[in-house]
């Protein structure tokens, strides 16, 4: 169940509303100023906004133009002060107001209702009437694109102070705006499964960045794993063995720590963004089965489909990506579906056939019981390698383990049969050793090794 709060949330922030128009009034005039005095305002103004809005229980949410003042301060602020204080400040605002909300109340039937605050400030500007004058403060679905391309072209080399804190404020203002897509849509994909409400969802903030004309998907998703697989540490400043904190005095020092943290922040929400947006689409899916999408909805490869094609054509790229992305669930579909790409399908069963039936290789269970056959193995060895093979199957088996599906399975008290532990560990062995059958040149990589060893001890362990 929905519910829209009406009305916009209170405009008055202290001093029946002089906070706003004096000290905005202050920000409008040294806009274009990056002075120590005009930076001063600014910060001033952030603290006062903190003050005023985050004291425990008596916190007054922020109107809308001091939200953009804010906004304004991470996008365009030149200090690296300025650009962390204004992005905690919106941060920590976000999660004290949050704009889509499920309530504590329950609807008539038990449920908890959705809350939808009416008017709320976004940083996006999907066309829909913002003034000329700020549009250059919102961010568009093509500046979103654009600001994924500028994080994946930044990835490599640090020049400058000047560079540092550009690249800083891109990383954090990325962070922000993953986060405000991420708290938007998982309420409204929450009621939605229970609702089949679709309105919920095509009026997510997501969707509508998605939807846009103005955008290339299939560009923005290569973006992404290229962001991912980015190495994320420097060197230079991981094999230093000298203490952060002995050396926060050092500007310099302080503004490469910054950035170091940033990047694995920055990775957490890039792979946060992929996994929302694949989320989506299978909702959209479901949707589009019930008949209940329009012709006005966008129309797109699914984000999963894209992925499987990127990483079918760069070995490296799969390698990389597999090691970072640490969803188990989604690692699991994503391999399931690569393997599925190259897997025999074989005819349909009539009732006088004779021949067992085929193995399921939408599932974990059947695909590493067409491995363990001979045949099949040989034949997608051919295609894709012994390597892959074994970089594939040994991610699929540790995600399964690490799954909340294996979890459930574990705890149930009569598990499916071929997929409890013991089978799957077996299975996994059954593999390895069909793989080393096949032909004894190929060599068991590390990371199969591990994924048998693996194996092997639970297995032991259960027979203990």
């Amino acid at each position: 169940m929905v519910k829209e709060t009406k009305g916009n949330v209170s405009r008055v922030i202290s001093n029946g509303g002089g906070m706003e128009a004096n000290t905005l009034a202050i920000l409008d005039a040294n806009d274009a100023k990056h002075t120590i005095d005009a930076n001063e305002d600014r910060l001033q103004y952030l603290e006062a906004v903190r003050g005023a809005s985050l004291l425990p229980g008596t916190g007054i949410p922020p109107t809308n133009k001091m939200y953009q003042a804010i906004f304004r301060i991470l996008r365009f602020g030149r200090t690296l002060e300025l650009i962390v204080a204004s992005f905690q400040l919106l941060t920590e605002l976000h999660k004290r107001f949050p704009w889509v909300y499920m309530s504590d109340s329950t609807a008539a039937d038990g449920q908890r209702q959705l809350e939808i605050v009416d008017e709320a400030w976004s940083p996006f500007d999907f066309g829909s009437g913002v003034d000329s004058g700020d549009k250059e403060i919102f961010v568009t679905s093509s500046g979103f694109q654009k600001l994924i391309q500028d994080l994946t072209e930044a990835g490599n080399g640090i020049e400058s102070q000047e560079l540092d804190t550009k690249v800083l404020g891109n990383m954090l203002l990325f962070q922000f705006l993953v986060n405000v897509l991420e708290e938007d849509f998982t309420p409204r994909n929450r009621v939605y499964k229970e609702t089949m409400n679709w309105n919920l969802l095509k009026e997510s903030s997501l969707n509508l960045l998605l939807a846009s004309r103005k955008i290339n998907f299939k560009l923005l998703m290569k973006d992404c794993l290229s962001t991912v697989c980015t190495p994320c540490i420097d060197d230079a400043v991981t094999d230093s063995n000298e203490d952060p904190e002995c050396s926060v005095k050092n500007s310099n020092t302080c503004l490469e720590i910054s950035l170091v943290e940033r990047k694995k922040s920055t990775l957490c929400a890039m792979k946060k963004l992929i996994v929302t947006i694949m989320e989506l689409d299978v909702s959209k899916q479901k949707a589009d089965l019930e008949g209940i999408t329009t012709r006005g909805d966008s129309v797109r490869t699914p984000a999963l489909d894209l992925i499987v094609n990127e990483l079918a054509y760069d070995e490296y790229l799969l390698s990389t990506f597999l090691q970072v992305f640490d969803d188990p669930k989604w690692k699991l579909d994503i391999i399931l579906q690569y393997l599925a790409k190259y897997i025999h399908k074989p005819s349909v069963r009539t009732r006088r056939s004779n021949s067992p039936p085929a193995e399921d290789s939408t599932t974990l269970g059947g695909v590493l019981k067409c491995l363990s056959n001979g045949t099949t193995a040989r034949s997608i060895t051919r295609k894709i390698g012994a390597d892959i093979i074994q970089i594939l199957i040994g991610h699929a088996f540790l995600a399964w383990l690490a799954s909340n599906s294996f979890q459930q399975e574990k705890d149930a008290s009569e598990p499916k049969e071929g997929n409890s532990v013991t089978d799957m560990c077996s299975s996994v062995i059954a593999v390895f050793t069909n793989l080393k059958q096949m032909d004894r040149k190929i060599e068991i990589l590390p990371f199969g090794n591990e994924a048998l060893f693996t194996a092997i001890t639970i297995l032991n362990s259960g027979k203990s």
